[in-house]
């Protein structure tokens, strides 16, 4: 039986999500068979200045019948687009696309999730977006207890994992339990065996303090949080190592060794990778029942609207989305 196609949310309207769109299937065509939940007339509206047609789709089985051609989920906006200004109308179908995605990947009408940037900030103020970005709402969107994890990975196999996310610096502390950071470990030991099929992974863990603490003297977290987490979680199936200071942690040889490292906060898992590899680099969210990926860029305002997006974040995130589809129906099938 054929596996469906991926599917594709369109972002922040205002932004260059639908843009990448374009490029994106200019680039790819046929490659990696996908559709798009998004305005229709509005994509189309972009696709003709690229030669590439569109045609609005009822089912994902339509996107096999017209490969060569952009293939849209048609879901209205309320307002007129203009690139680079936000309208607080069309923000709030974006919280819609994405659960209307989710629907669709969780009932096996798309091999898994491809989702471009929103603003978060425009979604709170419709008053209805209470998370702190995509990786926890899709969280609840899958299960009541799924707990997400989100992961930046490039395509040389560096890969970050943040334990805190989008929170402010003086929140790390109180938010970085002993609770917190098992489940992130164990999620992301699990993720690497079912979706990299790195049976015994190892993976590097970052301290929070600077020098990780350095005895305790400049911070208490690597002694009364990290290191009892790494100690009591130790398992023949994965190696944990630190609590390792972050500035010595992200090294050539270190990057070679590790399969992923794991993080007290959002810069000190980010600002690495995306300083390597910005272009080439992509948000991978851990521990949901579907795949799902992302660009590891935000919605660029500034540039949206003079074609100079960059889509090789959004191709990478598509391949990989399609690779760990692959590997999580091998890994089931061992089983």
């Amino acid at each position: 039986m054929e596996n469906p196609p991926i599917i594709l949310t369109m972002g922040e309207p205002a932004g260059i999500g639908p843009e990448l769109i374009i490029k994106v299937k200019k680039i790819l065509g046929d490659r990696y068979p996908f559709y798009v939940i998004g305005d229709f007339n509005f994509l189309t509206s972009i696709a003709t200045k690229s030669s590439i047609e569109t045609v609005k789709i009822q089912h994902y089985s339509q996107t096999f019948k017209y490969p060569e051609k952009l293939c849209i989920f048609d879901h209205k906006l309320p307002d007129k687009v203009v690139p680079g200004n936000i309208s607080l109308k069309n923000s709030a179908v974006v919280k819609q696309n994405i659960q209307k995605a989710v629907s669709l990947v969780k009932t096996k009408q798309a091999l898994a999730l491809v989702t471009n940037p929103i603003n978060k900030w425009a979604l709170k103020q419709n008053k209805n977006f209470l998370y702190e970005g995509h990786t926890d709402f899709l969280a609840y969107l899958d299960s009541e207890n799924a707990t997400s994890v989100m992961m930046l990975a490039n395509r040389n196999g560096f890969r970050v994992i943040p334990v805190t996310v989008h929170i402010p610096i003086k929140q790390i502390s109180s938010k970085l339990t002993p609770q917190l950071l098992k489940k992130t470990l164990n999620i992301v030991a699990n993720s690497l065996r079912t979706d990299y099929e790195i049976e015994n992974p190892k993976i590097l863990i970052t301290g929070m303090n600077p020098h990780a603490g350095e005895n305790s003297t400049i911070g208490l977290e690597e002694s009364t949080v990290i290191a009892p987490v790494i100690k009591n979680l130790q398992h023949p199936n994965f190696q944990l190592i630190g609590p390792v200071p972050a500035d010595t942690a992200f090294t050539p040889k270190n990057r070679s060794k590790y399969d992923a490292f794991v993080c007290m906060y959002h810069d000190q898992a980010l600002i690495p990778i995306k300083t390597i590899s910005f272009h080439e680099s992509i948000n991978i969210t851990l521990g949901l029942s579907f795949v799902r990926t992302s660009p590891d860029h935000g919605t660029a305002l500034d540039i949206s609207g003079k074609n100079e997006a960059n889509p090789q974040s959004l191709i990478l995130a598509i391949e990989e989305a399609q690779n760990i589809a692959k590997a999580r129906q091998k890994y089931a099938e061992k089983k």
